[in-house]
């Protein structure tokens, strides 16, 4: 069985199981970040974890990618990844998908500096995507994929997010 296939069977699976118990399809992913030296951090999730740090210019030692790359490994990876499984799916052959950004930052936002702020001005998405299928095609589903994937949508929709805070006195 070729990889694509593996792809769309695993989907009908799930789709079939949360079609029939959709409480299943509820979950909670849960990770946290922990200083661990200066800038740098290590965040882990379940049975994963990566080592993050900020560039030299920063504070940082540089020696990992930073919390922005992760962001935007996370989007561009999202969105590959959702127009392969649509694809699959939907039985349209792709050939190659590849997913780029360019943001464009005031880096003063980060550093509390009045006038900036730390959210990026502009991001760009680019999709190239190699396909027999007629062009017409590839771009719809990139819109249905697009509509269902939530990274993308995360980074352009406001969502509710709650934060709480513990001092070591909660904590104790």
């Amino acid at each position: 069985m070729n990889r694509d296939q593996q792809a769309a069977d695993g989907q009908k699976r799930a789709i079939a199981v949360f079609e029939k118990r959709p409480n299943l399809a509820h979950v909670m992913n849960e990770g946290a970040a922990t200083i661990t030296d200066g800038l740098a951090c290590r965040f882990s999730d379940g049975s994963h974890a990566i080592e993050i740090d900020m560039p030299e210019a920063i504070g940082g030692t540089g020696t990992a990618p930073s919390p922005g790359y992760l962001g935007r490994a996370a989007i561009c990876s999202c969105i590959a990844i959702g127009i392969k499984m649509t694809a699959t799916r939907e039985k349209m052959a792709l050939d190659t998908v590849s997913v780029s950004i360019e943001q464009d930052f005031d880096n003063r936002g980060v550093l509390g500096m009045p006038g900036a702020s730390a959210v990026p001005a502009d991001t760009r998405i680019t999709i190239k995507i190699a396909s027999s299928a007629p062009p017409i095609e590839v771009e719809a589903l990139v819109h249905r994929a697009l509509r269902i994937d939530p990274w993308y949508l995360s980074f352009q929709n406001a969502q509710p997010v709650h934060v709480s805070c513990m001092t070591t006195e909660d904590v104790a």
